[in-house]
């Protein structure tokens, strides 16, 4: 009997460890996180650092625009948005003396893919 009890608690501990093994692919799958945009790479990293504190961590928005599923309807043509993150607009400020041309180009890219 006693042996039949570890066996059911050994069941379930690789039963939690299966389910906790699946949610983690979901929760770390590029596509599947809240952003919708995969979260590494220079163009993530360049809006965390200069985009993130006002168009949200996900580009949902907050002292800035929603970003996140709108920013290509807005500007269709990614030059350009480039535009508007060199030079800024309105309340945006301008960040060509900030910003690598690359960087830029980095961030715009990644902007882009936020769902």
């Amino acid at each position: 009997m006693t042996f039949k009890r570890f066996v059911n608690v050994i069941e379930i501990v690789v039963l939690v460890v299966a389910v906790g093994f699946v949610v983690e692919l979901f929760a770390n799958e590029p596509g599947g996180n809240s952003g919708g945009a995969a979260k590494s790479g220079p163009g993530y990293d360049v809006y965390l650092a200069n985009c993130a504190r006002c168009h949200g961590q996900d580009g949902q928005g907050e002292v800035g625009p929603k970003l996140a599923g709108v920013v290509t309807a807005d500007f269709p043509n990614a030059k350009d948005e480039i535009a508007v993150v060199r030079d800024g607009r309105a309340s945006m400020p301008s960040f060509k003396n900030d910003l690598s041309a690359t960087q830029i180009q980095d961030v715009v890219a990644y902007t882009r893919t936020l769902k």
